[in-house]
């Protein structure tokens, strides 16, 4: 299986707070570098003989492969929430902060 690099969900110069080059610089580097090491992981885990491989091997591969897909996981999670469109909080998360703060907006 190859996993896909998505493309960045938001155009990077509408985000407020956070500059344009450390959006692109942290897509292409980290979730692009997450995806491609998966790519390579999953490459060498199918080409393993099993029953000749040293069980370190393995245990390594698989290890690396789970820290991997978490990494293009998180990251693709976290780029999905960053749209430059404004929205409110889920019922949940606003009875929180209403709880919490007063309010979304005296939160914010």
């Amino acid at each position: 299986m190859t996993f896909d690099v998505k493309p960045m969900p938001f155009d990077p110069t509408k985000i407020k707070g956070l500059s344009e080059k450390i959006l692109t610089s942290h897509y292409a580097n980290n979730y692009t570098g997450a995806v491609k090491r998966l790519n390579q992981i999953t490459e060498q885990l199918a080409g393993l003989d099993y029953a000749k491989a040293p069980g370190y091997l393995i245990n390594g591969l698989k290890r690396e492969e789970l820290i991997a897909t978490n990494s293009m996981i998180l990251h693709e999670v976290y780029f999905a929430g960053l749209g430059p469109e404004e929205s409110r909080p889920g019922p949940a998360l606003a009875d929180a902060l209403a709880r919490d703060f007063g309010s979304f907006e005296w939160w914010r």
